[in-house]
C-alpha cells in the first residue's frame, strides 16, 4: 500500500478548531518523513501534515520546536495559561513567522511542539493552497469532497470544510488528524487549519 507524504504548516487557532494536548512527555509518536507525494483529488492527512510552508519555511504538524528549520527560533509568549501550553512566536531573521499553541511546554520545555497550525495570509499554503487566493474549485481539485460541511449563521456567511478525523467535545477543543479550510462570502480561501494530535 503507497503512502502520500508532503511538507505543511499552519499558525494561530480559529473558530470550532482550537488545540488539543498530545501529552505530556513530548514524544508525540510522530516519525517525519522527507518524501513528498500528494494525488490531486484524494485528502490524506500524513501528506497534508508534511506540506506547510510559511512565509518560505516548512513546517510540519506536530512540529517540535527543538527541530526547527534552520534559522528559525523560538520564544516562549507570557504565562503558562493552561496545563503546559503557552503561546510561541517562531522568527526567522525578517521576524515573526508564526504565532501558536505549543503544548507540552511545562516551565518552558524544550520538548514542546506545535500540534494545530492556522495559515490566514496569502505568503503560505497548505499543499499549493494559499488563504485569500485559493478558492472552493481549488480545493475541490487538489482535496476531493470534504468528509463534512458547515455554514457559518453570522453575518457575514462562511463555509467550512472538514477533512479528515476529528473528535468534538462540549468545550469544542478538536482532538483528530484533520484539516479545516474556512471560505468566505465570495469562496475564497479564508483560513486554513491543521490539526495533528492523538
Amino acid at each position: 500500500m503507497n503512502k502520500k507524504i508532503v511538507c505543511f504548516f499552519l499558525g494561530t487557532v480559529f473558530i470550532s478548531t482550537l488545540l488539543s494536548g498530545c501529552g505530556q512527555d513530548g514524544n508525540t509518536g510522530i516519525e517525519q518523513s522527507s518524501s513528498v507525494v500528494m494525488v490531486d483529488g484524494t485528502f490524506d492527512i500524513e501528506a497534508v501534515r508534511n506540506s506547510i510552508n510559511i512565509k518560505g519555511h516548512k513546517f510540519t504538524v506536530p512540529q517540535k520546536l527543538s527541530e526547527l528549520e534552520e534559522g528559525l527560533t523560538y520564544e516562549f509568549v507570557d504565562e503558562e495559561f493552561g496545563d503546559g501550553f503557552y503561546m510561541v512566536e517562531i522568527s526567522d531573521e525578517n521576524g515573526l513567522v508564526l504565532s501558536a499553541v505549543a503544548d507540552n511546554a511545562y516551565k518552558k520545555s524544550k520538548k514542546a511542539f506545535v500540534s494545530n497550525i492556522a495559515l490566514k495570509e496569502s505568503d503560505s499554503d497548505v499543499a499549493g493552497i494559499v488563504p485569500l487566493v485559493s478558492t472552493k474549485k481549488d480545493v475541490l481539485k487538489k482535496f476531493g469532497e470534504p468528509d463534512d460541511k458547515k455554514t457559518s449563521s453570522t453575518n457575514e456567511q462562511k463555509e467550512y470544510y472538514y477533512y479528515g478525523f476529528r473528535d468534538l467535545n462540549d468545550s469544542q477543543v478538536i482532538n483528530g488528524k484533520i484539516m479545516t479550510i474556512a471560505f468566505n462570502s465570495s469562496g475564497v480561501v479564508e483560513v486554513i487549519t491543521v490539526n495533528y494530535s492523538e
